[in-house]
């Protein structure tokens, strides 16, 4: 089995290396922001979603009104959980290119819920 370069090691995108304390502490951030970025924009693109589609089924006095609020803010918690978990996975690199797509996206007008 081949041992990876430290370049290497760099161009696999969520890679980690334990083998010293510099390399420990690094990680550990980066792992906690990627998890941060992911999980606000998760949060963001889940209530965004959940808000437009949370009331689809309608409903009588204000139910549908409801059922967007509750959409909003279940997919909002659940988009949040799952981002983080994944960004964790992937690398803050990886995060920061989907979340300025997303951003882009929304700012532009072209993300569609």
């Amino acid at each position: 089995m081949k041992t990876l370069s430290v370049q290497e090691m760099n161009n696999v995108s969520g890679a980690y290396s334990w083998n010293s304390w510099t390399s420990i502490f690094s990680n550990t951030i980066e792992a906690i922001a990627s998890a941060t970025l992911g999980a606000a924009a998760g949060f963001a693109i889940g209530a965004t979603i959940g808000g437009k589609h949370g009331g689809d089924g309608g409903g009588l006095l204000g139910v549908g009104a409801i059922g967007q609020g509750v959409g909003m803010v279940g997919a909002g918690v659940i988009g949040g959980i799952a981002a983080a978990i994944g960004a964790t996975i992937i690398g803050f690199d990886k995060t920061w290119e989907y979340s300025k797509k997303f951003l882009d996206g929304l700012f532009s007008g072209t993300f569609v819920p």
